[in-house]
């Protein structure tokens, strides 16, 4: 979240970072459309494993989940289902009863997006 200065134009004034494209009162403050864009040499990434997992999810889900736990509920180990696609089903279904256990019916912005990379060493 981005967060304005208390005094001067636009004081006090916050903005969701995820919503600020096209937003222009923000601009001044660093707020940008431009991506950044980072490169990484997936073979060292992967560090021997013999996969990566990239797992782009929304605050939503991060509120029920620690970075360790995710990784492991969505990698082969831990007693995971065997399938990626039942891992990942396994893992948001998960965060959606936690979502419910912490938040009742008011529960929302369960949104991730699951991509295995495999290891191309191995």
């Amino acid at each position: 979240m981005l967060v304005t200065p208390e005094e001067g134009r636009f004081s006090q004034m916050m903005l969701g970072v995820t919503r600020s494209i096209g937003d222009f009162y923000h601009q001044m403050y660093g707020v940008t459309w431009e991506p950044e864009v980072v490169v990484h040499d997936l073979a060292t990434f992967c560090n021997g494993a013999p996969e990566a997992v990239l797992c782009i999810a929304s605050d939503g889900v991060w509120d029920h989940w620690r970075f360790e736990e995710a990784i492991e509920a969505l990698t082969v180990g831990g007693g995971a289902p065997a399938t990626d696609r039942a891992r990942v089903w396994d893992f948001m279904e998960n965060t959606r009863m936690r979502g419910a256990e912490a938040f009742g019916p008011h529960a929302d912005n369960l949104s991730a997006v699951v991509v295995r990379f495999p290891n191309p060493d191995k």
